[in-house]
């Protein structure tokens, strides 16, 4: 008996002895298992970081080089237009050639453009009786005037008469104010008044003075293909008449009223007498 509980002690220290060393190499493992998630995971946790890292880095790149090639481009588009505006001033340039300011632009000598025997007279012309202010220097032009006549005792009451007609032709314009060059300054001639320089035979300067101080004057322009004059009567209520029978069919009755120097009265007043001078002859 002593024997066997000898034998069965052992047993137990031997099975106790391999359940203590069981536990102890379970702890070993479980520390050895914790151990290395947790350096697995410190490597993983590493590594991500440096993938993390260098993903943040790629992108910073690439954002660097988008920004460089927008400069880039910006420069290109700005360079562009530089170039772009140098080659239209260069190619206005070459149009229009550079002229140095030399302060008021300088006009050439009257006297130098009035044509050889000629006069040169200014007349005070409104803007309306010289076609509109249509006029260029160099244009040639008529002149038509409605004068007041010497006032004719009636019945013992002096009656004023006027006469419109035609008083010169192919007159050159040399100046419209003070343009002796300038072509189409028609808004600046749109003025209540232009003053008007015409070129003259000297007698036809006193005359279309005389004519400028004793009523108002008005120009018919011409066309420059057109050199030839024309016989032309004094315009009258009758010979309005005669010209709107002869051309259109109408008949005007025309009397001899006032404001009609063409006409006899009927107490046998002689009719008015208007001489016309077309290059300085008596017609």
């Amino acid at each position: 008996m002593a024997l066997v509980d000898l034998e069965n002690k052992k047993q137990i220290i031997i099975l106790m002895a391999a359940l203590g060393i069981g536990i102890f190499a379970a702890a070993a493992v479980g520390n050895f298992v914790t151990m290395s998630i947790k350096e697995e995971t410190t490597r993983l946790a590493i590594q991500y970081e440096k993938a993390q890292e260098l993903k943040d880095q790629q992108h910073t790149a690439e954002m660097d080089t988008l920004k460089q090639q927008i400069v880039a481009m910006d420069e290109n588009i700005k360079k562009a237009v530089e170039d772009a505006a140098r080659a239209a001033a260069a190619a206005e340039r070459a149009k229009k050639p550079v002229v140095e300011d030399k302060g008021p632009k300088r006009k050439n000598s009257l006297a130098l453009r009035t044509p050889t025997g000629k006069r040169a007279i200014t007349v005070k012309i409104d803007s309306l009786g010289a076609v509109g202010g249509l006029v260029n220097p160099g244009d040639f032009v008529d002149v038509i005037a409605r004068l007041t006549l010497p006032p004719v005792t009636k019945k013992g009451k002096e009656i004023k008469t006027t006469v419109t007609t035609m008083l010169f032709q192919g007159l050159q314009i040399l100046a419209i104010n003070t343009n002796l060059d300038d072509a189409g300054l028609y808004d600046d001639q749109q003025k209540d008044a232009l003053r008007i320089t015409v070129a003259v035979d000297p007698q036809e300067a006193g005359l279309l003075s005389f004519a400028d101080q004793n009523g108002r004057l008005e120009l018919a322009l011409r066309s420059p293909n057109e050199k030839g004059r024309q016989m032309l009567s004094t315009a009258t209520w009758s010979a309005l008449a005669d010209y709107v029978l002869e051309n259109n069919g109408a008949d005007i009755e025309a009397s001899s009223e006032k404001g009609d120097s063409g006409d006899s009265d009927k107490s046998g007043t002689p009719k008015q007498q208007f001489q016309i001078y077309r290059a300085g002859k008596e017609h």
